[in-house]
């Protein structure tokens, strides 16, 4: 390989960016609850839409396989792709009840998923169990170039964003991700840097 083309294949790679979107509001988010696989909010439709209008055409759309993130990404793109990578953390047993009822019932449990990430009392997926699958296939995206969209969810966009920053991933607990909540990463090919992390009233509206 010459050198030029060498240089040629450094910028193609340096152009890529992915943004991570968290899907829209869903009755769990109202009612404080672990989430369950779910539509969106009535309201949340034209919310994404409003967003999906300020925001650059992306190269691709992907999203997570729940309903939620699918209908969100459908606002953003009428061709989407599914990525089972970009599942919702599976809290087993906790799965679509409230965060009282677990700490009434398994307040132990409970301190424990939240203090060691290794930790699934619910009997599903741990912290440290997404992080690694977040991780494998942020690590298959380098080189894809242009600006790709990623429909996750709010766990799993903090889990992201620990990873990148090599923070530990107790960070998760002190990082809050709205609704229509986006982070943005760029890639040298080697590696993945944050450039954005905000609301939708933040700057993501560049290119």
């Amino acid at each position: 390989m010459s050198e030029g083309t060498e240089e040629a294949d450094i910028r193609r790679v340096r152009a890529s960016r992915i943004t991570l979107l968290c899907r829209g509001a869903t009755a769990a988010n109202r009612l404080a609850r672990f989430s369950a696989d779910e539509p969106l909010l009535p309201k949340e439709a034209g919310k994404a839409g409003r967003l999906a209008r300020r925001l650059p055409a992306y190269a691709a759309v992907l999203h997570a396989p729940e309903i939620a993130a699918r209908e969100t990404a459908a606002l953003f793109s009428a061709r989407t792709v599914p990525c089972e990578a970009l599942r919702d953390v599976d809290h087993g047993q906790w799965r679509g009840r409230s965060l009282e009822d677990i700490a009434g019932e398994d307040p132990s449990g409970l301190q424990h998923w939240m203090a060691d990430p290794a930790a699934k009392p619910h009997g599903g997926e741990s912290i440290e169990e997404a992080r690694a699958r977040c991780a494998a296939w942020l690590e298959e995206q380098h080189g894809a170039g242009g600006h790709r969209l990623a429909v996750t969810h709010a766990l799993i966009l903090k889990i992201v964003l620990a990873h990148v920053l090599r923070a530990p991933l107790s960070a998760v607990w002190r990082a809050d991700v709205e609704p229509l909540g986006m982070m943005t990463l760029t890639s040298d090919g080697r590696r993945w840097a944050l450039r954005f992390f905000g609301s939708p009233a933040g700057p993501e509206g560049d290119s």
